[in-house]
């Protein structure tokens, strides 16, 4: 089973290698991202390929950010035919994703369908380690690209499924150039893009993620398997968990659902998913966590300083939706301990609205900061302050012992830890 790197504060490694693709001027054109389990420069073979995909997805697009993996250049990245048929890659944005098709696909009419309507939306799909076979015709009327290992094939096995191509719209990507020799070969037979060790070995990008709960996912999962799932049910599944709030979020204000609308609430978040997409979305994610260990106590603490704030919420005289949002910030305000990174840096990728960003960067000037405080307050025993936070707000601070046991005891019926 594949083991993740952790730091001594318990938040998992993540690693994602890419490897530059080149035009005929040597310019760049994309990357295509590759799995990695660690620092080691080589992919584990006994890794499942699905899952590798999902974890190539989830960090690019999630958690490293496909502008620093790639800024704007295309990202190339690998498919199984089950994730086609399944349409996975419609998750992800069309004008920079590529979608390649492994030379081990089976060729159905399920997968050619699912493919020509992968093209219809714009997506750029390409044959990877192609060899000519009758079957495949179906898949190179549809296909941009066609990328040929010229290792793995005679000169003269390359030279007769190049012409065999020619026929079809598709430009020709030579992998594994190894030599200036193999580059100017390629390059005279016609191919118009090129990857490989002569002009750059794939380096390794590293980030952080934060842990999520084996079981919480699983349920999640179980849930996920009824055609007629309880929609609800799986919106609140996803609010017990900050790591799959956090996905969420910034999904939904990325490129490829190219929303504008400012989010309030984790119940908006998810209606602005819909079914289908959420469904999907879900199913991705799950697969990247189901071998994680048991999370940190900081994401129990996320959890409990959300519903502390969403029981303080209630008891207060603020418009309907109003303890939604203090839910909201109580979940995301331990982001920046968790990913190691400024709180400033991470607003930009959610979409939340002002009010919470303010109230995330800790500038408490209504009752939502006000809200935080008292919670933070209240956690460390400084009574004092949450004395003087409880008055501002205001609420009687005798009501705080209800708020917070109920916020222990909701934890623990999650059972996440």
């Amino acid at each position: 089973m594949l083991q993740s790197e952790k730091k001594d504060d318990g938040v998992r490694q993540i690693y994602v290698a890419r490897q530059p693709i080149f035009k005929r001027n040597k310019r760049v054109y994309g990357y295509e991202l590759l799995f990695r389990s660690g620092m080691d420069n080589f992919f584990d073979a006994s890794v499942c390929g699905d899952f590798a995909t999902s974890q190539v997805l989830v960090n690019s697009f999630l958690m490293i950010g496909l502008q620093k993996l790639t800024a704007g250049k295309k990202a190339f990245v690998n498919f199984s035919d089950e994730l086609l048929i399944r349409e996975v890659p419609a998750l992800f944005p069309k004008g920079v994703t590529v979608i390649e098709i492994l030379e081990d696909t089976k060729v159905s009419p399920e997968l050619v369908a699912a493919c020509q309507r992968m093209r219809k939306k714009g997506y750029v799909l390409a044959l990877d380690d192609f060899i000519y076979r009758d079957e495949c015709i179906p898949l190179l009327e549809i296909a941009q690209l066609v990328k040929f290992d010229i290792r793995a094939m005679t000169k003269e096995q390359l030279r007769r499924d190049v012409l065999r191509v020619k026929p079809y719209e598709v430009k020709l990507l030579a992998e594994k150039v190894e030599t200036r020799l193999e580059f100017r070969e390629t390059l005279n037979m016609g191919f118009d893009l090129f990857q490989g060790n002569f002009f750059c070995r794939p380096n390794i990008i590293e980030g952080r993620d934060i842990p999520g709960s084996k079981l919480q996912y699983l349920q999640v999962l179980q849930e996920l398997q009824d055609e007629a799932y309880d929609f609800q049910k799986i919106a609140n599944l996803i609010s017990r968990d900050v790591a799959l709030t956090y996905k969420l979020l910034k999904y939904i204000n990325s490129a490829a659902m190219a929303t504008r609308v400012k989010i309030e609430s984790l119940q908006g978040a998810v209606a602005l998913m819909g079914e289908v997409n959420l469904r999907k979305w879900l199913n991705l994610t799950m697969l990247t966590y189901l071998a994680e260990d048991k999370p940190m106590e900081l994401l129990r603490l996320s959890i409990q300083r959300a519903i502390f704030c969403e029981e303080v919420g209630h008891r207060l005289r603020q418009p309907v939706g109003f303890s939604k949002k203090c839910f909201m910030v109580g979940m995301l305000s331990l982001l920046d301990v968790l990913l190691n990174k400024p709180m400033a840096e991470l607003l930009p990728e959610l979409g939340l609205s002002d009010e919470l960003q303010l109230c995330l960067l800790e500038k408490p000037k209504d009752t939502l900061g006000y809200t935080l405080l008292l919670a933070k307050a209240y956690e460390r025993g400084a009574w004092n302050y949450s004395q003087r936070a409880a008055r501002l707000l205001p609420i009687a601070h005798a009501e705080l012992p209800a708020c917070f046991d109920a916020a222990v005891e909701t934890v623990n019926s999650f059972a996440v830890m």
